[in-house]
């Protein structure tokens, strides 16, 4: 069963916000492991150009299959990364073409759609949050490491792309700041309804919420909808619980409870 969301299929701020932020820092990702791989290459590569003159083959022919595997072998063979570490940049080179032939694998998480989220269940891909820290420590360890035996090739594209990471940064520490207020605010909320929805329970089984005779062909709530409604509300629950327990929208949970609020003006008067 699909989850209920009282509040519509429309993401909350929190979603949007976590959506954005995911936006920016896998444009990160895209540059800078294509930034890693021609990084590492153009340096083996230039390095084996200039020995070529003592007679020694290069160690990857511009021509070779699989040219990156061989780089990550080389650098793990000069004790530059270890296997391990070795292995993690390929996991992050797949990762990376996810995010560019398979985005949706990456976003479908955080959406309402009953579509979107059977599809996350099943797929077993997770947004890897660690991902850009990583390509950056792994970038500056090869550096340091290529220094001391190689020629470090040099790139125009990152300071071409300086401005751009430099803004994408910004927002990624401003949306970071803006995503974790939200998450407090969110689990107050939950821990709050999960607690009147707990002390609900124990009372209103009865009544038997979710159910189907409560809700009409045409989605509305029939005569004992209305009815299990307004009971739910004489035990002092929010609309909000009262959407949840009777699996409807939390807008025709707010108009019963504004109808039996004045239902129960009348009967005081």
């Amino acid at each position: 069963m699909r989850r209920h969301h009282p509040k519509g299929s429309r993401l909350p701020a929190l979603e949007q916000n976590i959506l954005k932020y995911r936006a920016f820092e896998m444009v990160l990702i895209l540059f800078h492991v294509e930034e890693l791989k021609t990084f590492v290459l153009d340096s083996i590569q230039a390095t084996d150009s200039i020995q070529a003159t003592d007679g020694r083959s290069p160690r990857i022919p511009s021509e070779a299959k699989e040219k990156y595997k061989k780089a990550w072998a080389i650098l793990v063979a000069d004790r530059i990364i270890t296997q391990v570490e070795s292995d993690d940049i390929e996991r992050l080179i797949d990762y990376r073409n996810t995010i560019g032939h398979s985005i949706v694998q990456l976003t479908s998480d955080v959406s309402r759609s009953p579509v979107a989220e059977t599809y996350s269940q099943f797929s077993g891909v997770k947004y890897d949050y660690e991902a850009l820290a990583k390509l950056k420590r792994y970038r500056h360890k090869i550096s340091d490491g290529l220094r001391k035996a190689y020629i470090s090739s040099l790139s125009p594209k990152s300071l071409i792309f300086e401005a751009a990471e430099r803004t994408y940064e910004h927002e990624l520490r401003r949306l970071a700041k803006r995503i974790d207020r939200q998450i407090d605010v969110r689990k107050a909320e939950y821990q709050s309804l999960g607690a009147e929805l707990v002390t609900a329970k124990r009372g209103v089984d009865e009544l038997d919420p979710f159910h189907p005779e409560n809700i009409a062909g045409n989605r509305t709530l029939t005569k004992r909808g209305v009815e299990t409604c307004h009971r739910l509300f004489d035990r002092n629950l929010s609309p909000l619980a009262v959407a949840y327990l009777m699996h409807i929208s939390y807008r025709a949970a707010m108009n019963r409870h504004r109808a039996w609020t004045r239902l129960k003006d009348a009967q005081r008067r």
